[in-house]
């Protein structure tokens, strides 16, 4: 996704563009964060707590790109989707 955005001339947005960029950048540091957590987890109780909170951050990351809709087009949101389910998947 970070790939992504790399091709963005972010000069050429507009204001609110910019600024759901910023939090789709700092939503995938977050499930990055998650994901580590998960795996790093000790008990099922931690990596049920921390599979809840990569969940949260996934949706809110899928709304985020739904608000890009002109940047990126409809086959890279449905990919992006279908990888942010696998990876939402693979944390249950």
């Amino acid at each position: 996704m970070k790939g992504l955005l790399r091709g963005v001339d972010i000069d050429q947005l507009s204001v609110e563009d910019r600024k759901t960029i910023k939090q789709i950048k700092h939503a995938c540091n977050e499930i990055k964060l998650d994901v580590r957590d998960y795996e790093y987890a000790e008990t099922r109780l931690e990596q049920q707590k921390w599979a809840k909170i990569a969940a949260h951050n996934i949706l809110a990351l899928e709304n985020l790109l739904l608000r890009l809709g002109d940047i990126f087009g409809p086959a890279d949101i449905a990919e992006l989707g279908a990888q942010l389910e696998m990876l939402r998947e693979a944390t249950t």
